[in-house]
Formats: structure tokens, sequence, C-alpha cells
């Protein structure tokens, strides 16, 4: 029998794990050597279950490196939460690349898909990621704790901004903010944002090797105008 092919060579690990130390150096952003080996990791496990879940349609691992890893990191410099919330997190993007770079904050990862699911708790429990959290179950069904922190919402390309609105209300409402990527935000839906909340546009950079031009990445972050005081934990 045939057997599969690997793409995961020694060489190409290697070009991994340079293309990941360079990429961090363009968002201005520390990796330790541990950690470029934790996101390698990482990617290598999404590529083996990849083969039976369906968790991502790129399969080169340079492709993966850049348009997984290396685009989730782009929103660190904005995380200032001590906790994160990974909404709709899919195979754990961006949330298991954050947790790695910022292992001394709590991150719960959520998402109502069973079998990414799965994944990311095999994911989790071989990166030995302790601080991470993983919950089966939709944005807008998980209510906030009644001693919440503020927490930072993490999400990528998951929904229009308004229903993203929708679904944290509940966080925002406790002065939680909501950092949605988007690969395309046009007028019409930041018009579409009650005036209850502020939103900030920021561009993310955008790292690619070939230097080619790629589509312009943004992160709107929303907060909520007039966050309900009485309700903020201690």
């Amino acid at each position: 029998m045939t057997r599969p092919f690997n793409p995961w060579t020694p060489s190409i690990e290697q070009q991994v794990l340079d293309r990941l130390a360079a990429g961090a150096e363009q968002l201005d952003l520390e990796l330790s050597g541990a950690q470029r080996q934790q996101l390698l990791i990482y990617l290598k496990l999404m590529s083996r279950w990849n083969q039976a879940y369906n968790l991502t349609a790129i399969k080169q691992p340079m492709a993966m490196a850049e348009r997984h890893l290396l685009d989730s990191l782009s929103i660190a410099r904005w995380i200032e939460a001590d906790e994160l919330l990974d909404a709709g997190t899919g195979a754990g993007l961006p949330g298991i690349p954050l947790a790695i770079v910022f292992p001394d904050k709590h991150v719960r990862l959520v998402d109502s898909n069973g079998k990414k699911i799965r994944f990311v708790r095999a994911a989790i429990r071989e990166l030995q990621l302790e601080q991470a959290e993983v919950i089966q179950s939709r944005l807008e069904d998980l209510a906030p704790d009644v001693d919440l922190q503020a927490v930072d919402i993490t999400c990528r390309a998951l929904a229009s901004l308004t229903q993203l609105v929708e679904w944290s209300q509940a966080w925002l409402l406790r002065g939680s903010r909501l950092l949605a990527m988007k690969a395309e935000l046009h007028d019409s839906e930041l018009r579409a944002v009650p005036d209850d909340y502020n939103v900030q546009l920021e561009p993310l950079n955008s790292v690619s090797a070939s230097g080619a031009a790629q589509p312009p990445r943004s992160v709107a972050i929303i907060t909520c105008a007039a966050p309900d005081d009485a309700n903020l934990g201690a």
C-alpha cells in the first residue's frame, strides 16, 4: 500500500522555523527557540489531523506558517487583557499561537464544532499549554463569569461586526474588548455597528516570504462606549 505523502522533511521543518523567526521580526514580536518549536509541532499536528478532519484547505507547510501562524500573531501587539477568549477558534486560530506567545495569559478556545474541538484538545495536550481551556459552545451561548475581569475576545473571519457585537454583548457590557480580524471591511459594515460601541480600526502587517502584495487585512477593536461598571469584576 502506498504511504501518504509527508511534506514535513527536516529541510522543510527548518525552513518553517526560519520563516517564523523572520516573520516574528517583521511583526516586532519576540519568539524564543522553544516557542518556534511549539508552533512547528502545532502545524505538523494540524497537517496530520487534516487528512481526516478537514481542518484547513491550506496544506503547504510554508503557506500554513504564514497564513495561519504569522497571520494569527499579527494581532499580538493589541492584546492587553490577562485573559483571552478565542471565539470560533476552529483549528485553534488565533488562540493557540497566542497561547504559545503569551504563556502567562489564560486562553479560552471556544467552538461549537465537535471535530475541531477534539483536535484543539489534542493540540493543547501535545503542546502542554496548561493555561489554555477548551470549551465546546457558541459564543452567544457562553455567559461571562460573575466575577469576570475584562477579557480580550479574539476572532478570525467569523462573522459580520454587527453579528459579533450581538453575540459578545454580555462581555462587552462588562468592559471586555472584541478584536475581530477581517480580510475585507467595508464602510457599510463599520456604519452598521450600533452607536453604543466604539470601533478602532487598525491595519494588520502582512508577512509573505515572496514579497508579493497581499490583500489588506485589519483588526476592528470594539468596546462598549458606556460599560456597566456595576457588573465589572472586582
